[in-house]
């Protein structure tokens, strides 16, 4: 009798293991389900973010498109005195939660048309020794042109492959980031990202300046000081354009009659689109093609960016609003325009 009873100890006490384990195995099992089923609420959540601020950006790139293409362009921007859309990177209330920032490229400074002057400035800003802009600044010009004949303290194919590099393209950049394979740039790529120099750059524009619509580290480079910068800014926040406008006469002197030159933004800018609580941007690059029939405009170069990588102006305007344009400007759209 004892032995049987040993037997059933035993017997209940497996059963009672297996239950456990069983009871343990069922806890882990619901804890994994809920695990997933909250990552997939989060994943689900982050794509109609991303849903809703890709279909944000695509109405506030609308907007801006049919702005920019049917407003006249003046030296404050593009628009009427009262409903002027400002092209120096400010932020505008567009579709939706989405902000939209528009960059004129004479505010920025063009690596495949570099002022040295400026640029050499701009190098040291960004963590480049003073001893070292010159290599810099040959690299980058022997980079975009054809041949092996290479400036003082360039480079062409043979340091290149020295150095174990990709050769040169022998051609203009295509894109901001292209920088990183010219010959000696990445020694600074550290420093530049820490100073978000990659803000005040273009591979696009013209060669001219605009002060403007210039970024605060491109007015630096011009030689300004912070005080004139900050002087700058607040002029552009109050509409007037005393030291702007004294600046631009120094860069293009006078114009036609004695008058002045005048700073009006280019044909292409750079647009980028944000959205609250999203960790990246949108930007491309927009050029309006007024001059060629059929194609009102072109967008070139189209990234996500992460948002610490990018410089963003606190707050935003109101975009402008067509419909309230005062009596004046209306009439002054419907007469004609007079040479003289």
């Amino acid at each position: 009798m004892s032995y049987c009873g040993g037997v059933r100890t035993q017997n209940s006490g497996f059963a009672l293991a297996a239950v456990l384990w069983l009871l343990a195995g069922l806890t882990i099992l619901a804890a994994m389900i809920s695990q997933s089923n909250q990552i997939l609420a989060q994943r689900q959540a982050q794509l109609k973010l991303r849903a809703d601020a890709e279909q944000d950006f695509l109405s506030g790139r609308s907007e801006a498109l049919y702005w920019l293409s049917t407003s006249r362009s003046t030296q404050d921007g593009f628009g009427w005195s009262s409903q002027l859309l400002r092209v120096d990177g400010r932020g505008y209330a567009a579709s939706g939660k989405s902000s939209i920032y528009v960059q004129d490229v004479r505010g920025l400074l063009s690596l495949n048309r570099p002022k040295r002057d400026m640029l050499a400035r701009f190098l040291v800003y960004c963590g480049a020794a003073p001893s070292q802009t010159d290599a810099l600044l040959d690299a980058l010009e022997d980079y975009a042109e054809k041949g092996e004949l290479k400036r003082l303290n360039g480079a062409k194919s043979l340091e290149y492959s020295t150095a174990g590099l990709k050769p040169p393209r022998f051609a203009p950049l295509l894109a901001e980031p292209e920088i990183w394979q010219v010959f000696g740039w990445r020694q600074i790529e550290s420093s530049w990202n820490e100073k978000q120099c990659s803000e005040s750059v273009t591979v696009a524009g013209d060669n001219r300046f605009n002060p403007g619509t210039a970024t605060q580290a491109v007015l630096l480079a011009y030689g300004m000081n912070a005080e004139q910068v900050e002087l700058i800014a607040k002029e552009r926040q109050t509409g007037e354009t005393v030291l702007i406008d004294s600046l631009q006469n120094q860069i293009q002197g006078q114009g036609f009659m004695g008058l002045t030159a005048g700073r009006f933004p280019a044909n292409r800018f750079r647009v980028t689109h944000a959205m609250p609580d999203m960790p990246w941007v949108f930007r491309y690059e927009l050029a309006l093609k007024t001059d060629i029939e059929g194609v009102p405009w072109e967008i070139s170069s189209p990234r996500r960016l992460p948002l610490a990588s990018v410089m963003m102006p606190a707050g935003r305007a109101n975009w402008p609003k067509i419909d309230q344009i005062s009596e004046t400007d209306k009439n002054a759209i419907t007469q004609p325009i007079l040479p003289f």
